[in-house]
């Protein structure tokens, strides 16, 4: 396989997210070659945490390779052909205000859904229109390939913003997590499966799993194992956390009241909001699960590769789901090999009865002019009215943001499901704007 080399450019590499998304560059190198890979944050301190483990990893694994750490965003994008992003804009620390706060009001107490997407999303969108602003600058040919959540809100901006950009493109690693389930159920390659998806980021439903190698649709046969009171697992449960589990479980429990398609996890929090808040504890929410879990575990590693200089009794970290897909989505743009993902795009009459401007998740290829969405058509009564008033939140959102304008914020929390009373819609507004008063105002 001879393939011409890239310059990659990560932002927010104090992730730590970021080891594995290393080892997925490794892994993938046949497939996906770099000359040159730039790891940009705006907290050198924290890059600084995972710098000695990601500098043995390449050198051991990967030594052809020129690494670049930076927190200069003028040197972080000069010449670089494609800039995977996933930052978080103020870190765990504003996460933790994102979900504990909606909890003070019995509200849903989520990082991308509800109050917390809100408040998230209004950090992200400033963030993100200057990072794009920037790549501009020193790579206007660059593909931007966006992870940062909540993807919803920040695709509707970037896209108001943006609207002649056709080099961006977001993505989210949850539908691509499913297909890897939904394979392990069915005892198949997840890449002999071909997804027909459509909704929103976070908000959308499969409608059909074709299986490559006969063209049989194997959706039914997975609604029906799961209807019969087997319960969606994740395909790594065992390394999961216990509300994860639960979150996969509710799959179940949708289908139960609407069986038409396997709807996506998060559809959980706009379904059965009173019961996702009993069930949450206010003090330890999934910003401390992954703090004590996935994040301890990642900085110990790091820390010990730096003690010691080596990598002796260090596994390679990989990523399974999110790394990997990273690098599956920027092999398919540079080298056109039209691969089939969930992606975000602009409707433009893929759903029919849907608003042409509508960012909306859909199955399509990807090739070296980005998205080639597969037609939906028509959608049903029950599914339009949810997208509607789920992308009138979104928008709201976004204009909120952009004109500082508090009346509208107020009007896209009670429009979310999560919410819909006003007097809890300002109170958690309220609250909210105080905590994030560092990265947004309202007017």
């Amino acid at each position: 396989m001879n393939r011409k080399s890239i310059v990659a450019t990560i932002v927010g590499s104090g992730s730590t997210r970021i080891p594995a998304l290393i080892g997925s560059l490794i892994n993938y190198k046949d497939r996906f070659p770099l000359k040159k890979l730039i790891l940009f944050d705006i907290d050198m301190k924290r890059m600084e945490l995972m710098k000695d483990y990601i500098e043995l990893t390449m050198k051991k694994y990967y030594p052809e390779v020129e690494l670049l750490f930076t927190d200069n965003e003028d040197e972080a994008y000069i010449g670089t052909d494609f800039v995977l992003c996933n930052m978080r804009a103020g870190n765990f620390e504003m996460r933790g205000f994102d979900e504990k706060i909606p909890l003070k009001y019995d509200l849903v107490g989520q990082e991308t859904c509800g109050p917390g997407g809100f408040a998230y999303g209004m950090r992200s969108i400033g963030a993100m229109i200057h990072m794009v602003k920037k790549v501009r600058e020193y790579a206007p040919e660059a593909w931007i390939l966006n992870y940062t959540n909540p993807a919803a809100i920040v695709a509707v901006a970037l896209d108001k913003v943006f609207p002649e950009d056709k080099r961006i493109l977001n993505i989210c690693d949850q539908p691509y997590s499913m297909i890897k389930s939904f394979a392990k159920i069915l005892d198949v390659d997840m890449y002999d499966i071909e997804p027909r998806y459509f909704g929103l980021n976070h908000f959308g439903w499969f409608t059909n799993l074709y299986y490559t190698p006969t063209g049989e649709d194997l959706l039914p046969r997975l609604k029906d194992f799961l209807m019969e009171g087997h319960d969606f697992k994740p395909y790594n449960a065992e390394q999961r956390e216990a509300s994860w589990l639960n979150t996969y479980k509710n799959v179940n429990k949708i289908l139960s009241f609407f069986p038409d398609y396997i709807p996506n996890t998060y559809l959980q929090y706009y379904f059965f909001p009173e019961e996702i808040v009993k069930e949450s504890d206010p003090n330890f929410t999934r910003a401390d699960e992954a703090l004590v879990g996935r994040e301890k575990q990642v900085l110990d590693l790091c820390q010990k590769a730096k003690e010691q200089q080596s990598l002796e009794n260090i596994p390679l970290l990989t990523g399974a789901v999110h790394g990997n897909m990273m690098v599956e989505v920027a092999e398919s743009i540079a080298y056109d090999l039209k691969k089939l993902f969930v992606i975000i795009t602009r409707n433009e009459g893929i759903i029919s009865n849907l608003p042409e401007d509508a960012m909306i998740e859909v199955a399509g290829e990807l090739t070296k002019y980005g998205v080639v969405p597969y037609k939906v058509g028509k959608i049903g009564t029950f599914y339009k009215g949810l997208i509607e008033g789920q992308y009138a939140y979104e928008t709201l959102t976004v204009e909120a943001c952009l004109e500082e304008d508090y009346n509208k914020a107020l009007q896209a929390l009670t429009l979310n499901r999560t919410i819909v009373n006003p007097v809890k819609a300002k109170a958690v507004l309220d609250d909210l704007m105080n905590a994030n008063k560092d990265y947004w105002r309202l007017k």
